[in-house]
């Protein structure tokens, strides 16, 4: 199996191709590790806990956002991945199967060096939204939630962080300072969390032009997440509630 891999050095990119000795369990991961192993030890990529809970392993397989280690080679072997016409951009797009598997970095961040990218641009946008409880108001005793309220938190709380939404979103490839889909996903979250003190200045955090107003609505992030969270569906829900509440403002 043909891997087709985009190297950076701080200065140039290029393409480099790689043969890997696949195996009937071999994710992108696992072939990656043998790459590095075996042929050339300088290819960096970035990983840890090899189980699809840290997200550290996001790039781009096949023109599309994943994660490596939960990527298997033999499901996209045979992939068709969309290819740019040669009669130009108004031509109908042409899906063709490939004889390598393709690897990118991950969009919309800047590179640091092959496959590893600078994930500060991400966090600095998922940190504006203060997504976390206040120790000062919070109390010792117990503060209970309804299973109903649960439910809805958990939806959102499953993010693990890994930035594919990020690299997915089409706002924030022509936008850096957009605050993006996991950053207003996790802030719908807390909005949604009865436990959190208050609401009003969590609406106030996301809404301007380059918070919730900025989403196109593609649904791109819902697609590509590997833990099923809709951040657009969060987005949505904040754009009402904060609607809701300038209303209320001009009634009073």
């Amino acid at each position: 199996m043909k891997f087709k891999i985009k190297r950076f050095d701080g200065e140039n990119s290029k393409f480099e191709r790689f043969e890997v000795k696949p195996n009937t369990q071999m994710s992108v991961l696992d072939a990656l590790f043998q790459i590095q192993d075996e042929i050339d030890s300088t290819l960096a990529f970035r990983y840890s806990c090899r189980g699809a809970v840290c997200g550290s392993c996001a790039m781009l397989i096949n023109k599309k956002q994943r994660l490596a280690c939960r990527t298997q080679v033999s499901e996209i072997a045979d992939e068709k991945v969309l290819t740019i016409s040669p009669y130009g951009p108004l031509a109908k797009p042409e899906f063709k199967a490939r004889d390598e598997i393709l690897i990118e970095p991950l969009p919309n961040l800047p590179v640091i060096k092959d496959l590893v990218v600078d994930m500060k641009p991400f966090f600095k946008h998922y940190e504006s939204v203060e997504p976390w409880f206040d120790v000062e108001n919070t109390t010792l005793q117990e503060n209970m939630m309804s299973q109903e309220d649960t439910k809805k938190v958990d939806i959102y709380a499953s993010c693990i962080l890994c930035g594919l939404c990020y690299g997915a979103c089409p706002v924030s490839a022509r936008d850096k300072d957009y605050q993006g889909p996991a950053a207003l996903a996790k802030a719908w979250r807390f909005y949604t969390d009865p436990r959190f003190p208050d609401r009003q200045k969590m609406l106030t955090r996301v809404d301007f032009t380059d918070g919730v107003w900025a989403c196109d609505r593609v649904y791109r992030c819902v697609e590509v997440c590997p833990k099923q969270v809709p951040p657009t569906n969060a987005i949505t829900g904040l754009i009402r509630k904060i609607i809701v509440q300038k209303i209320k403002n001009i009634l009073r």
